[in-house]
């Protein structure tokens, strides 16, 4: 199959057009990788092609790790989503919103469904007065730490009435830690990294980590980037795993999961990380109410609401190309997987540019399109 116009689209319009240093992409049916492109350079001084060895951080795509690890638990009765956060982190029984500045309690409790839809009542500020103090008190604080550090800040709104983006999944990661009684990144590695083979993925960035980073940039104002070396802005010590935004992986490696979502939950050798039919309640819209309301935004365009922890194509009105239950996210650098169980078909692009939607807008959506487009699907 002729996979140039994808090609094109990323040399002519990523590449060229809009200055993209360096990108890599991967599509994948049925376990058989389609195409494996990858383009421009990936050091500072612009000398070393993009290989498969790089390595990126994923930032929010984190987040459908996160959510696959804690629906495992769900699969296995250990959790269940409408359990009280408090269950497991004692520390959010004294949850409370702000009221003409007094405190009051949520007349909601808050459940672990509303930490997988963010709309706890959470906001994504990682410097409140709480989680400064905490760090300053221990610099080497763990998940646990900062995650409790969190109930000592109020509530943006009473949990369940409203989506918010925010820090819900680095509590999710906290209730996998307690649920399971391991640290989130051993769980992770176990059930997740191992049974598909994932070998350079993780959550601190060691010296060897470090020296197969891609370049990492930040567009600064329209169509100007500039080099940003910051890769520990979600990990916020040497001992927290940020659930939300704290993986780095090359993309061989994280198309393995995508690859595993998109064919039932099983890898190529026949590893299992999820039922079927866990993973379609993941990607089964959980905010009927207001998911597409301003308040809730979608890099890969209009469409989309959201399931658990992922965005999820619940209209296709608008002439997009992939199947309904299409789901996936995208990440603050530009990372974005696709994973469609229709055809078993998954897309995984990564690139290391923060604030990217602002160098080159609804990058993705044509990469998405254009695939359905050479395998002749949805028509």
């Amino acid at each position: 199959m002729d996979f140039s116009p994808v090609i094109d689209y990323v040399e002519q319009v990523l590449r060229a057009e809009k200055g993209v240093p360096g990108c890599d992409l991967i599509i994948k049916q049925n376990h058989e990788t389609l195409l494996r492109y990858s383009s421009g350079v990936s050091d500072y001084d612009g000398k070393k092609p993009v290989s498969e060895n790089d390595i990126y951080q994923m930032y929010s795509c984190t987040k459908v790790m996160t959510c696959a690890c804690a629906m495992q638990l769900v699969e296995r009765g250990v959790i269940d989503l409408d359990d009280p956060v408090s269950k497991y982190l004692p520390a959010f029984r004294d949850a409370f919103l702000l009221k003409d500045g007094q405190k009051v309690r949520p007349e909601k409790t808050m459940t672990l469904r509303h930490l997988f839809t963010m709309s706890a009542g959470f906001d994504y500020d990682r410097a409140t007065k709480p989680i400064l103090e905490t760090i300053a008190a221990d610099p080497h604080a763990t998940t646990l730490d900062i995650v409790k550090a969190l109930a000592r800040s109020p509530l943006q709104f009473e949990p369940g009435t409203q989506f918010l983006y925010s820090m819900c999944h680095d509590v999710l990661a906290a209730v996998v830690e307690v649920a399971s009684g391991m640290r989130f990144s051993d769980f992770m590695a176990e059930n997740i990294w191992k049974p598909l083979g994932m070998k350079d993925t993780g959550f601190q960035i060691t010296e060897g980590v470090m020296d197969r980073m891609s370049a990492q940039y930040i567009c600064y104002e329209k169509g100007k980037i500039r080099p940003y070396k910051n890769y520990r802005d979600f990990n916020l010590t040497d001992r927290y795993e940020s659930g939300g935004a704290g993986i780095y992986s090359t993309v061989n490696d994280y198309s393995l999961f995508a690859d595993a979502l998109a064919c039932g939950g099983a890898s190529a050798t026949g590893n299992r990380i999820l039922k079927p039919e866990t993973i379609d309640l993941m990607r089964t819209e959980q905010l009927r109410n207001y998911a597409m309301n301003p308040s809730f935004g979608c890099a890969a365009g209009p469409g989309y609401g959201y399931g658990l922890g992922v965005r999820t194509l619940v209209d296709k009105t608008g002439g997009i190309r992939s199947s309904l239950g299409e789901f996936g996210w995208d990440g603050a650098a530009g990372s974005y997987v696709m994973i469609d169980p229709t055809y078993n078909l998954s897309v995984f692009f990564s690139m290391h540019v923060i604030s990217w939607p602002m160098l080159i807008g609804c990058g993705h959506a044509p990469i998405r399109d254009l695939t359905y487009e050479v395998l002749d699907l949805n028509r």
